[in-house]
Formats: C-alpha cells, structure tokens, sequence
C-alpha cells in the first residue's frame, strides 16, 4: 500500500488546488457541479432542500445562491486549515445546524464522495492519488467534526436552542432559524459589505 503524506504536510497541497479549481472552474459553477454529483449519487436527497420543487433546478435563483455559498463555506475551511484550533468549533456549530435541517450521519458520505468527483473533474490528471488521500483524510476530520457538533440523539429542544425556551408557535421557530443564519454569517462574511441585511422582526 502507498503511504501518502498526512496532514498537516497536505495543507499546501489543499489549499494550492482548491485555488486551481477556483480560478479554472469558478465557485459557482463548482457548486453546481458538486450538487449535481450529490443527486446523481443520491436523488433522494434533494427532498431536504428548500429548493426541491423547482421546475429548472440548476437554472434557479435559490439553487445558485445556495450552491455558491456551500463553496464558500468550503473555501473559508480551507483557507482555516492553518489554524485548526479555531475551525473545528465552527465546523461543530455546522455540524448542529446541519442536523437541525434534517440532516444525518450517512449523508456526510454522500457529500464526501460528491466533494471528491467534483475535485476529480475540476482538476482533471492533476487529481493525482496523494492529492485524492489529502482531501480524503481532511473531509474525514471535518465530517467527523461536523457529527461531533450534532450531537445526535443527546439534545433536547431546549438544549438544541442554547438554554432558551423552544419558540412557542411557528413564526417564532422562522424567527430563531433566520437569526441562527445571521450569526452564521457574522463568520462567514468578516466585512460588513458582504453580510446580508439584518433579520426583520
């Protein structure tokens, strides 16, 4: 068996070709791309989104936005990858969200496969083997990281909502999912140019 580098000797090589697929591919497009491998490899997944009933999926607004913000969370990731100690608390704060919005364990795989057939075509022969076992080994640390944060089957609602009372009625529960997002975003977009407008009560 061939023996690859491990992490973190790989980061140089993670971050170098995530930019390669960037600039050859685009964001957008990637995460186009990377959704439509999800499908093909699981259609059944596509119920879990908002967006599941539109008529042109890969066309529609809603899909695109969602894509290319999945790339960007991707691309703030990597671009962490140097300082572990304070990714892995957001990728665990992910890792609950994502189980809020009905996702579970076994759909990690599916992403992690979709995540590297995507690589494979941005990348085209410099997807070498090392570079497959690079990004392997990190999409491991991260699912396991995210399923960590999940906590499944331990939290009530209670403590799924940080100690506050679970909201009482429907426009309550829209309410805390938006501002749940919005704090999400103080990360994610680090200048105020680039957040979304403040959640309307």
């Amino acid at each position: 068996m061939v023996e690859h580098p491990k992490f973190p000797e790989t980061i140089p090589a993670l971050q170098g070709s995530w930019a390669k697929v960037g600039a050859a591919v685009g964001l957008e497009p990637a995460g186009v791309l990377f959704f439509q491998r999800i499908f093909a490899i699981a259609p059944e997944a596509l119920a879990l989104f908002s967006f599941k009933d539109e008529p042109s999926l890969y066309d529609a607004p809603k899909f695109r936005e969602h894509a290319i913000k999945v790339m960007k969370t991707v691309d703030v990731a990597v671009g962490m990858l140097t300082d572990v100690a304070n990714l892995l608390p957001v990728l665990e704060g992910l890792g609950e969200k994502h189980k809020y919005y009905g996702i579970l364990p076994p759909h990690y795989d599916v992403v992690g496969q979709a995540l590297l057939e995507t690589l494979a075509l941005g990348l085209g022969d410099e997807f070498t083997p090392a570079l497959k076992a690079a990004w392997a080994e990190i999409y491991g640390v991260i699912a396991t990281t995210m399923i960590k944060g999940a906590k499944y089957n331990e939290k009530s609602d209670e403590e799924y909502y940080k100690g506050y009372a679970k909201p009482a009625d429907a426009k309550g529960e829209e309410l805390t999912k938006k501002s749940m997002v919005s704090a999400m975003d103080w990360f994610m977009n680090p200048t105020p140019q680039s957040r979304p407008l403040p959640v309307e009560f």
